[in-house]
């Protein structure tokens, strides 16, 4: 009844003063702004100026959607304080905003973030604020990612660093010389940890290798030819021992921090490979490094670590059943492309007033 009211209300002023941010604010308050029915009645059947500040180096391919959408306002910010200094009438930002910005931008309704995770920016003021839509690469992303984790298992499987140093060295060995083995992965199980837009993508090209799929989320997710079974988080344990490889794309929460420790490593199957290309502070560092020295896990492909970057005086540097990359899983030549396909989309649809895609939940951090 409090939204009926409102709305009658609004109905009945002038439209200049509807169309001022702080009166729709005063009636409002609270409600929410992402449906395209507010919008819809709020600015008689067509949305109100959309301010969006996005990167300067956007302005040519915003420009030519003006015509189309006249109620986008696009205003662009460079490096430094330039974004600071318009943040008051940005409406949506695509960047990767601090408090500062966040304090200032009274008037923001939608952040996009360049990354799949949002950990970095969860905690900003009024991310936790449901009159904030934030969205963010985490289905764009995927297939970079997924090839990524399948260079750092192949690379691991077939032992490719052992090689690579006898071909600096012009030499033709037979065998690793760290005596690691060569294996196929068909027949092999996987489990994938955190089935998002990136876990279902490495879940593809598992079964495409003829690996058996597990996946663990804390969402259902629909019946499907790619994944054998399905378990919660509290099943993860008792799923560890069946994987000879554990790939972890969950994203970074406090309820995923550390869900990889000490137990979890001696869960897993001897000779067991790991695979993190989520985030690093999902696995207890030390805990597996006590799994790769004591031969238990035959190795480990990490783009991510903890901390980072890695210490020099890190064991991981040395040992030759680990390949680190510096977290560049997510970039590839097919990125920026995906990427600004959907940011341009959104930011027709945020003019519109109709709902986002890649939409993020600020307080679940995913």
């Amino acid at each position: 009844m409090r939204d009926a009211y409102a709305f009658m209300l609004y109905a009945f002023l002038p439209r200049t003063v509807r169309d001022c941010h702080p009166v729709r604010a005063v009636i409002f308050g609270g409600m929410s702004w992402k449906t395209p029915l507010v919008w819809l009645l709020v600015s008689g059947g067509a949305a109100t100026a959309q301010v969006v500040l996005m990167p300067e180096g956007m302005k040519k391919d915003v420009e030519p959607l003006l015509a189309a959408n006249p109620a986008l306002r696009p205003a662009y910010y460079g490096k430094g304080a330039d974004a600071l200094s318009q943040a008051q009438d940005a409406e949506g930002f695509i960047g990767s905003p601090d408090g500062e910005f966040m304090r200032a931008a009274t008037k923001l309704r939608w952040v996009h973030i360049f990354s799949a995770g949002i950990d970095k920016q969860r905690e900003l003021p009024r991310f936790q604020d449901n009159g904030l839509t934030v969205t963010s690469l985490k289905i764009q992303q995927g297939p970079e990612i997924a090839d990524h984790a399948f260079a750092l298992l192949l690379g691991l499987s077939r032992n490719m660093a052992a090689y690579h140093a006898a071909q600096e060295q012009g030499e033709w060995i037979k065998s690793s010389r760290e005596g690691l083995p060569l294996i196929e992965l068909r027949g092999k199980t996987m489990l994938i940890i955190g089935y998002g837009g990136i876990g279902t993508q490495v879940g593809e090209r598992a079964r495409a290798f003829g690996m058996k799929v597990l996946a663990v989320d804390d969402k259902d997710i629909p019946m499907t030819v790619t994944v054998d079974r399905f378990g919660k988080p509290d099943e993860l344990d008792a799923m560890l021992p069946e994987a000879d490889v554990i790939v972890s794309c969950v994203p970074h929460t406090p309820e995923s921090d550390g869900m990889l420790g000490k137990d979890q490593f001696g869960k897993m199957k001897k000779g067991a490979y790991f695979i993190n290309v989520s985030r690093g502070r999902i696995a207890d560092t030390a805990a597996l490094v006590e799994a790769l020295q004591s031969g238990h896990l035959a190795g480990a492909g990490l783009d991510v670590v903890d901390p980072e970057p890695l210490p020099k005086d890190s064991p991981l540097w040395k040992m030759p059943n680990v390949i680190i990359t510096p977290h560049i899983a997510g970039v590839s030549d097919e990125r920026g492309g995906r990427s600004n396909e959907l940011i341009l989309d959104n930011i027709v649809r945020f003019s519109k007033g109709v709902p986002l895609k890649n939409q993020v939940d600020p307080v679940k951090g995913y």
